[in-house]
């Protein structure tokens, strides 16, 4: 894994699952974590810390610079927050102004303009997969399972999933027989593949004969230090569930918080895992 140049600890905002706890055990520098309310490991609290909820960017940016940071990194999943209920300080407040002012509101606008609020406070942030190393995939079959006999889904599936990034829709699509099946919403991709076991068997495979894939890929136009497509095993448990053939994933685009267990996960379920070019 590469780590920072700097000799200052690195500012991890963390949100949930494995991949922040990864990036913090790997900083020989130290690192001063930001965990989020409600979201963050656990086990991230033994590392010097503060808990604050999203909506307070100014508390995050003084804590982190208090703590002697220069470079920060957002990483970790989020449960998309109803914004009216939220607490903003003042830097919320000058995000919400963004929002306002702006005619989109699809993720990668929403995270620019957070980045934009924390590089305005002097910070620099960093891509997590700079610190990840092989967890962000490799090109090519990454299991012993076929997919030849599915090609067609998925060109299907990389063709859907630009269109949908284009417009800042999501990152996640389902497609079976050129048929799309479903496409990610504000549920997440766990919820997108959990929706695909109430459709009708006619358009699904069977455990036996399974038919159809999951392409998980970055935006045409996002800005790459924030929200890249996150695999992990219930990934491929969900997509078994749903008798999917596969999963397609650009190589260098999206990050696995095992890397090693998704491809024995995803070997032992009879899914293929394929690694697109960039």
């Amino acid at each position: 894994m590469s780590g920072t140049p700097s000799d200052k600890p690195l500012g991890l905002v963390a949100g949930s699952g494995a991949l922040p706890v990864s990036i913090a055990a790997a900083q020989a520098a130290g690192v001063f974590v930001v965990a989020l309310q409600d979201e963050a490991d656990a086990a991230l609290l033994d590392y010097p810390h503060i808990v604050l909820p999203i909506g307070h960017l100014k508390a995050v940016a003084d804590a982190l610079l208090a703590a002697g940071c220069d470079e920060m990194v957002i990483i970790g999943g989020i449960q998309r927050p109803n914004i009216e209920a939220m607490d903003f300080d003042e830097g919320g407040q000058w995000f919400l102004e963004q929002v306002m002012a702006g005619v989109h509101a699809g993720d990668d606008q929403l995270l620019k303009i957070v980045i934009a609020y924390f590089e305005t406070r002097g910070l620099t942030v960093r891509a997590a997969q700079d610190f990840l190393g092989t967890q962000t995939g490799a090109v090519g079959p990454q299991t012993a399972h076929d997919h030849s006999a599915h090609q067609a889904d998925i060109d299907r599936a990389i063709e859907v999933a630009g269109i949908m990034g284009a417009q800042d829709i999501g990152q996640s699509v389902a497609i079976a027989r050129r048929l799309v099946l479903a496409v990610e919403g504000p549920e997440g991709t766990d919820g997108m593949l959990r929706r695909l076991q109430d459709l009708s068997p006619q358009f699904l495979g069977t455990a036996e004969e399974k038919c159809g894939v999951l392409a998980k890929l970055p935006k045409p136009q996002q800005d790459r230090r924030v929200d890249i497509p996150a695999i992990g095993c219930r990934t491929v448990e969900l997509a078994a569930a749903a008798h999917l053939a596969g999963i397609v994933f650009e190589a260098g685009g999206a990050l696995f918080d095992d890397f090693e267990a998704v491809v024995a996960l995803a070997e032992e379920k009879g899914l293929f895992l394929l690694g697109l070019e960039g």
